[in-house]
């Protein structure tokens, strides 16, 4: 019943993407391992949208590592139980539930015991800046925690990069890069944890900053992020952009405009004015989200619930006022135009 749940919630969430997202690209599939242990590493930009991205773009039945001060609410604790989404705690959330990791993580090493997928963000949180920052020791601890039980296991991490073109708006694309397994084995020495932990952890972030665009110089970092957007740098591939950063010039440059066409405005007041109820609730609830990083989590939230929920029940007046079959015709109309908005639409 479990597996049942998972699958539809995750093809829900899968649906609810395609609709959200112009383009959803994904690259290097064939290095995840078909089975045996994995643990994919990745950027964190994106809230929770990031960890959906990775869990419906990949076969395997993964468990994601979740920062702990989103499970607030009885229901919402419940729902991210059910999907597999474990808390783990940090000093922001109180030194006293640091303690609650070691639970965590052995709970981690024993999912890993039983040859499943884990998540984790290894940045130690989310940020907007496009580029990869230091990384926590919190993976390798769980890693070399496994290896101290079971020394005669194998764990495959799977470095992951996630990419955005406009990640606070809406419609926007992404890429989501799997770049190829790493033997976490090789890396266990049990006589200097610390060299162990400081070499993967340096390994690992390198071949993370191959797979999302990673702006090094932060002295320079508005700079930058300005000149590729005046350069029309595409940042859902990111191996072109780390090679234009260096050899990017820094001198002013004319500022590149998107321009919308005709049609696109069109669907865009259409979807609008079809929708007005939800979009005026999203509008706003918009502006006192507290952290930008939740912009898109919250809009996909509004999109896979309140949005369709709208439609059927407008679907469900038009039918009992007309016909049974204008409310169905209305329905489709309704999805129509949601997915033109997303998908042809500019932002």
């Amino acid at each position: 019943m479990k597996q049942l749940w998972i699958t539809i919630v995750k093809n829900y969430i899968r649906i609810g993407l395609f609709f959200y997202y112009k383009k959803i690209n994904v690259i290097g599939k064939e290095n995840i391992p078909k089975k045996g242990a994995v643990m994919f590493v990745s950027n964190h930009q994106n809230a929770l949208i990031d960890p959906l991205i990775i869990g419906t773009t990949n076969s395997r039945n993964t468990h994601f590592l979740t920062r702990a001060g989103v499970f607030k609410r009885k229901l919402i604790i419940r729902f991210f139980n059910s999907v597999q989404m474990i808390p783990i705690y940090r000093v922001r959330d109180g030194w006293n539930t640091i303690p609650k990791n070691i639970a965590i993580i052995n709970k981690c090493i024993n999912l890993l015991h039983k040859n499943n997928a884990i998540l984790i963000f290894p940045e130690g949180g989310h940020n907007l800046a496009r580029r990869i920052r230091v990384l926590s020791k919190g993976f390798t601890r769980i890693l070399f925690g496994t290896f101290e039980i079971y020394p005669e296991m194998e764990i495959q991490i799977v470095p992951v990069g996630l990419n955005y073109d406009h990640i606070l708006d809406h419609p926007a694309s992404c890429s989501v890069y799997y770049g190829k397994p790493i033997d976490a084995k090789k890396f266990w020495n049990p006589n200097d944890i610390f060299t162990s932990t400081n070499k993967l952890k340096e390994v690992v972030r390198n071949e993370m900053k191959v797979l999302t665009t990673h702006i090094e110089d932060l002295n320079n970092y508005d700079k930058i992020v300005n000149a590729l957007n005046n350069d029309n740098a595409d940042f859902l591939d990111p191996i072109a952009t780390n090679t234009k950063i260096e050899t990017l010039s820094l001198n002013p440059t004319s500022i590149s405009t998107t321009y919308k066409n005709k049609s696109s405005s069109i669907i865009r007041i259409l979807f609008i004015a079809n929708s007005l109820i939800p979009w005026l609730l999203w509008k706003k609830v918009q502006p006192i989200i507290k952290e930008l990083e939740f912009t898109s989590t919250f809009r996909f939230a509004f999109g896979i619930t309140l949005f369709p929920t709208f439609y059927v029940f407008q679907s469900i007046l038009i039918g009992s006022i007309f016909a049974s079959a204008w409310g169905y015709y209305y329905l489709f109309v309704s999805i129509l135009i949601g997915l033109l908005n997303s998908k042809f639409t500019s932002k």
